[in-house]
């Protein structure tokens, strides 16, 4: 029997603590519900999206010439943020439009920072709102979702468009691209494959038929390694928010067709997006692909579960679609490779509120916890552990008398 890795021991606490408040955040009723924005929770992880955040800031302030003495529309404005930015940024009137009810505590906020003069806060539906001025020289939208689409915001944001938006006015953000590429990662295989068939000695196999059939059916989000991509990127969408129209975006359909970069396993097909902020001064490019680190975008996976093998120069190709689903907020997704190998993919009324993650992955990427922590092998499991067990009592118990160690830490006076 292998050696038992007890890395994460030391830090269960903190992982108890994380997994709570993440689960938190992963609502049981429909992410399209207003109510579920209600939650801080939610507006907390898109604030601390630095990327995310900082690509709006970064538009609206190095754009500031565009948005003095403008009418600006924040759309699903959420705590208010992107609309005092536009304030602070010279905006005449800001109207600060979300269903939620986190809309009065976006009204308090805005009060608290003096912008009260400047910003409406309302609360409605964005494609049910009535605007007083009738045109709006600047919409500001954070309508993107998992998947690009998945949080089903852009057709509010589009009839939003259709009805206020001035002849010459302008749209942040301007441009969406959806992309994909094949996915390679034997580490993933060990951890979520290759572990059943040691369970602490036991033989676990037989679960991994069971496993495949309820988490491999759908696509999933993750943190994907960057050289994980083992095929040149594909586009499947791009949209010019100025144009694009309903019909547009009811089903999303592309061929596809990857050249592989190397020998390769394939484990998935990956999918992510940008977005473009083109303005005048000032143009912003958000990146939510495996490159770019942490974003609350995530990146979306779709794995196999039959990995094929391809070799450098191979191309493999398929089709893809995503369309509406059945149920509001929902789509329907379908991935098929007819070279190499027969493959067809097929989700349904899939969305926020039912899109698969491992989040134990997700505490290893985001809180680095296998990184941060020692390494320790355990053969001699009783004598090693307790000693290691010890060990960290003692450093606990001398950083409590001291004020200097990993329970507290005395404050500067």
């Amino acid at each position: 029997m292998g050696s038992v890795d007890c890395r994460w021991w030391p830090n269960l606490p903190r992982m108890a603590l994380l997994l709570g408040v993440i689960s938190m955040a992963q609502p049981s009723s429909n992410e399209n519900s207003p109510d579920v924005y209600a939650s801080s929770v939610i507006h907390e992880e898109l604030i601390k999206d630095r990327a995310r955040t900082q690509a709006y800031k970064t538009t609206i302030l190095n754009n500031s010439a565009l948005f003095k003495g403008k009418v600006v529309a924040d759309l699903g404005c959420g705590v208010g943020l992107m609309s005092m930015l536009a304030a602070r940024a010279g905006a005449k009137k800001v109207y600060c439009i979300d269903s939620s009810k986190i809309a009065d505590t976006a009204r308090k906020l805005v009060e608290m920072n003096g912008y009260s003069d400047t910003i409406e806060v309302i609360q409605a539906y964005i494609e049910e709102v009535d605007i007083p001025t009738r045109k709006i020289d600047i919409i500001i939208s954070e309508w993107m979702g998992y998947f690009l689409f998945y949080e089903d915001l852009l057709p509010a944001v589009l009839t939003f468009r259709d009805r206020y938006l001035s002849p010459n006015g302008v749209i942040f953000p301007s441009r969406a691209r959806l992309w994909s590429g094949l996915y390679s990662d034997t580490q993933w295989e060990e951890s979520r494959i290759g572990y059943w068939k040691d369970v602490y000695g036991f033989d676990y196999s037989p679960i991994v038929p069971k496993l495949k059939k309820e988490q491999f059916s759908a696509p999933e989000r993750q943190h994907l390694k960057p050289d994980g991509i083992i095929s040149k990127h594909m586009l499947l969408a791009d949209l010019n928010l100025y144009k694009t129209t309903h019909n547009d975006i009811e089903e999303i359909a592309s061929t596809l067709s990857f050249t592989f970069l190397n020998n390769a396993t394939i484990h998935g097909i990956a999918f992510w997006f940008d977005v473009d902020f083109e303005g005048p001064e000032v143009s912003v490019r958000l990146d939510t692909s495996p490159s770019s680190g942490y974003t609350s975008f995530e990146q979306i996976i779709w794995y196999l579960s039959t990995p094929f093998h391809a070799h450098t120069g191979d191309t493999v190709k398929g089709g893809f679609s995503i369309r509406r689903g059945s149920t509001s907020g929902d789509f329907d997704v379908s991935v098929h490779f007819d070279k190499p190998v027969g493959l067809s993919l097929h989700t349904y009324d899939q969305g926020s509120h039912n899109l698969y993650q491992d989040l134990y992955e997700r505490i290893e990427f985001e809180h680095s916890v296998y990184d941060s922590l020692p390494q320790l092998e355990i053969k001699a499991k009783g004598v090693a552990y307790f000693i290691y067990f010890l060990g960290g009592c003692l450093s606990m118990g001398l950083g409590f008398l001291l004020g200097t160690g990993c329970i507290c830490s005395r404050p500067d006076r």
